[in-house]
């Protein structure tokens, strides 16, 4: 005859996390209540439009907003975005200087910055949300790495190809992941550019 109990039984212990897990579910999905309703805001509503394009959830949105609004504070004293023209380290031609983008990059989280010292160089991401950068890691994984979850649109497809083609030669896969992170950043800011301006 087979016991009714297995193991030690549901203790007080295992009760009490229980209800601890609960209580978070609860708290999660009142914040996530109280977010809606503050993207619902219509100075918000051009931003939302553009990050549908993205495939964005209302966490990301939430995350993303918070440091890039308003996305005037990243432009020129004209209200446009602020590019110079400087002459190139190596060249010495004339190469554009893409200001406000690097300012909107950095504010993510997705701003690469070049290290050099001696004859070593490496490329680091230094400053920004911290959040950022891994809510867009994240949307990397589940939005474009996976091919059948990619986004059907022109930014999943730039995306995609440019994720699989680096994969596919072998490079490292968190340098990718980066790359595909800071591009997408581009991208979002070209996109926002475009609505807002």
């Amino acid at each position: 005859m087979r016991s009714s109990c297995i193991g030690l039984g549901i203790s007080s212990t295992v009760r009490h996390h229980a209800r601890r897990l609960c209580d978070l579910q609860r708290e999660e999905h009142s914040i996530e209540v109280e977010l809606q309703q503050l993207l619902g805001d219509s100075k918000f509503a051009a931003y939302r439009e553009t990050f549908k394009m993205f495939g964005f959830g209302v966490r990301l949105e939430g995350i993303i907003l918070s440091q890039i609004y308003p996305i005037s504070a990243y432009f020129g004293a004209d209200g446009k975005p602020e590019v110079r023209i400087r002459k190139g380290r190596k060249s010495g031609k004339p190469t554009n200087r893409y200001l406000s983008l690097r300012r909107f990059q950095k504010s993510l989280g997705l701003a690469p910055s070049l290290e050099a010292s001696g004859d070593k160089s490496k490329i680091k991401i230094v400053g920004g949300s911290d959040l950022c950068r891994i809510a867009f890691w994240q949307w990397v994984f589940t939005r474009i790495e996976v091919k059948r979850c990619r986004l059907d649109n022109e930014i999943g497809a730039a995306l995609g190809s440019q994720l699989d083609a680096e994969k596919a030669a072998r490079r490292p896969v968190r340098l990718v992941r980066s790359r595909i992170c800071a591009k997408a950043a581009k991208l979002l800011f070209r996109e926002l550019v475009k609505v807002l301006e």
